[in-house]
């Protein structure tokens, strides 16, 4: 069904600032990060008065192409200014939130900062009709969070390196049958979660690596091999290899934090 000019500017001023008018024509990464942002922070909701047609008439044409399948055309899309710094502000965003709510996580510069600014520009990297690849951006911003680690401006490089890796790897969205079709969104975050899994798991393996334990180590085992390679690691107790001590040490602590996270979560289940 061809959508409405005027229905949409309706729901533009209605409930702009939550995503109605992009819900209506299917346009749902825009929609959730309107929902998330609040309007693209009142801005963007207000630039859209002018906006408003195009996206009308893209929708319209997104369901036509559809219905006889024509493949997208190539070569990928240009990256807009404006979209780019959306990047880089959202991540930002999503990474300052993260930081004052979350950064007690013991691994919380592992995984939570860096995939809280990848959300945030893969949300904005998928507005419209064009999208980027969620997993390179989200490996990215692990790789960038590890190299300023614990540091609380940490959300503004990791965001940049982000945005320039979205911007690599542009392309756009396959065709979808259907006007509305969240097909490509609830793909894009499953692939997410699944991101989220694996980055964790192997965090876990690595932390029974280092405290030299089996995959079923009890929450005692855990604790004992602690104390003891904690004890043989101390810096006080390698006068001769202190660098290297210490760094053994800071392992040691951060894969003992993991495992004890993990016991918690099992014992809440």
């Amino acid at each position: 069904m061809a959508k409405k000019l005027l229905i949409t500017y309706a729901l533009w001023a209605m409930g702009g600032p939550l995503g109605l008018h992009h819900i209506y024509l299917g346009r749902d990464s825009h929609a959730l990060l309107w929902i998330l942002t609040f309007g693209g922070f009142g801005i963007g909701w207000a630039r859209e008065f002018f906006r408003i047609p195009s996206y009308v008439s893209e929708a319209n044409h997104e369901a036509e192409r559809a219905q006889v399948r024509h493949p997208r055309a190539t070569p990928p899309p240009p990256v807009g200014l404006i979209r780019f710094a959306g990047q880089i502000c959202v991540g930002i965003y999503f990474g300052s939130v993260a930081l004052i709510s979350l950064s007690s996580l013991s691994f919380f510069y592992f995984l939570v900062l860096p995939l809280s600014v990848g959300a945030g520009v893969h949300l904005v990297s998928s507005v419209g009709q064009q999208t980027s690849d969620l997993q390179k951006t989200l490996i990215t911003c692990i790789i960038t969070s590890s190299i300023f680690y614990g540091s609380n401006l940490s959300p503004l490089p990791i965001s940049i390196a982000a945005s320039v890796t979205a911007a690599q790897h542009n392309t756009f969205k396959p065709l979808r049958p259907e006007p509305l079709g969240g097909g490509f969104y609830e793909e894009s975050w499953r692939k997410m979660l699944e991101i989220i899994l694996n980055e964790y798991s192997k965090k876990e393996m690595e932390a029974l690596k280092i405290l030299s334990l089996p995959e079923e180590a009890s929450l005692e085992e855990v604790t004992r091999s602690y104390r003891e390679l904690a004890k043989v690691w101390h810096p006080d107790h390698n006068p001769k290899r202190q660098a290297e001590a210490q760094q053994m040490f800071i392992q040691i602590q951060e894969a003992y934090e993991i495992l004890l996270d993990r016991h918690k979560t099992r014992r809440k289940k």
